[in-house]
């Protein structure tokens, strides 16, 4: 009989709907031939709102993961075990401390992979105490896997064995893009698609509009995402009024599936404003490149590997409504430059960021760090 590595991952997978979500998703749908494989859903959260929150629930659910896990280390070894570490918020840092205490000894060793931006500086930024666990739950991992090269800070911090880079990928329904592309009359359809809150740049909607209206651009916002923060609701509400762009600004509320297609095959462009405290390599701007959008983006974290300034959009500092309108309006200005940059969005998504790719190299980091251990029967 072949002999087989065990692997246990462990993950959030939607709902709720994030790019972490979405990622872990692909990597629990796939077989992994030559692997037995084992599966344990996070699922400390139904929603967005709830991300990084407390709940009674959730400690339940994690001493139930614990046991869970527990139960395949032991029945299966030696087994691997493959986690991606919390967000850079205190919650979600308590729970993978206790997570990783209770169970990395019954493992053949971790490979961690990094979703979140931020979390090795708010570790830094603990008190001692915290500090001392969060570095030794992290620390000393088989592998650590970062998703964007521009946040490689997880090699100077918990120091893993083995560092790799794995740009996200995913498939998207081929639908037509580009010339083909509908549109409202002379309307220019731009999209922003995320949860909605304060550092998602949600408020630099408003202000952008404002801006592009005094421009005279004839243009729609399609806004889609939840609601993640009910006080910036209410700012947004207040300042679309005062701004008198509620004529410009269409909201969409959450969209999945079909819906959410649609709205990438109609826009003519793609909007992220964002300097969200974990943002890393966002998932919503492979899908806009994939069919075919500019995307107008912020130098924040890993986008600018993402987005090629000039080439598939423009980068923009953070808070900059002016800048961002400065940009739209180049882009929607020539239709040569709207096409170039379409064509060139979809090549570099095609030839870097589709699930085949994703896949291929996250094999090749399961083939390089268990592997080494040889086969268990």
């Amino acid at each position: 009989m072949p002999a087989r590595q065990n692997l246990l991952l462990v993950g959030q997978t939607p709902p709720p709907y994030h790019g972490q979500a979405v990622a872990t998703k692909v990597i629990f749908d796939h077989d992994w031939p030559g692997f037995r494989v084992f599966r344990l859903r996070m699922a400390y959260s139904g929603g967005e709102a709830n991300v990084g929150k407390f709940r009674i629930g959730k400690l339940m659910h994690l001493a139930a993961l614990i046991f869970k896990s527990w139960w395949v280390l032991l029945r299966n070894r030696p087994c691997c075990l493959y986690y991606p570490p919390a967000s850079p918020n205190l919650i979600p840092v308590l729970r993978d401390i206790i997570y990783l205490f209770a169970v990395r000894p019954f493992s053949s060793g971790v490979i961690f992979h990094y979703h979140a931006g931020g979390l090795p500086a708010y570790i830094a930024n603990l008190n001692p105490v915290l500090r001392f666990f969060a570095r030794f739950a992290y620390g000393r991992a088989k592998a650590g896997i970062e998703i964007s090269k521009s946040v490689g800070e997880s090699e100077l911090t918990f120091a893993p064995v083995n560092e790799f880079h794995v740009a996200n990928g995913l498939d998207v329904p081929s639908l037509p893009i580009a010339d083909e592309r509908l549109r409202d009359g002379n309307t220019t359809r731009i999209l922003y698609l995320a949860g909605l809150r304060a550092t998602k740049g949600v408020m630099d909607i408003v202000h952008t509009a404002e801006e592009l209206k005094g421009r005279g651009i004839d243009f729609i916002f399609d806004v889609a995402g939840p609601w993640q923060e009910e006080d910036t609701r209410r700012r947004f509400e207040e300042a679309m009024e005062e701004a008198d762009v509620a004529d410009c600004i269409v909201m969409h509320g959450r969209v999945t599936g079909e819906e959410k297609w649609k709205l990438y095959q109609n826009a003519s462009l793609f909007f992220f404003p964002s300097h969200y405290e974990s943002e890393n390599f966002p998932l919503v701007l492979i899908e806009a490149m994939a069919f075919g959008l500019p995307v107008v983006a912020t130098r924040w974290r890993g986008i600018p590997e993402m987005v090629m300034d000039g080439e598939t959009g423009a980068l923009c500092d953070v808070s900059s409504p002016k800048q961002f309108a400065a940009a739209l309006d180049k882009i929607i200005s020539s239709e040569d430059l709207l096409k170039a940059m379409s064509l060139a969005a979809h090549d570099r998504y095609a030839s870097n960021y589709t699930r085949e790719s994703f896949l291929t190299n996250m094999r090749r980091v399961f083939d390089t760090v268990i592997g080494a251990e040889g086969g268990v029967q």
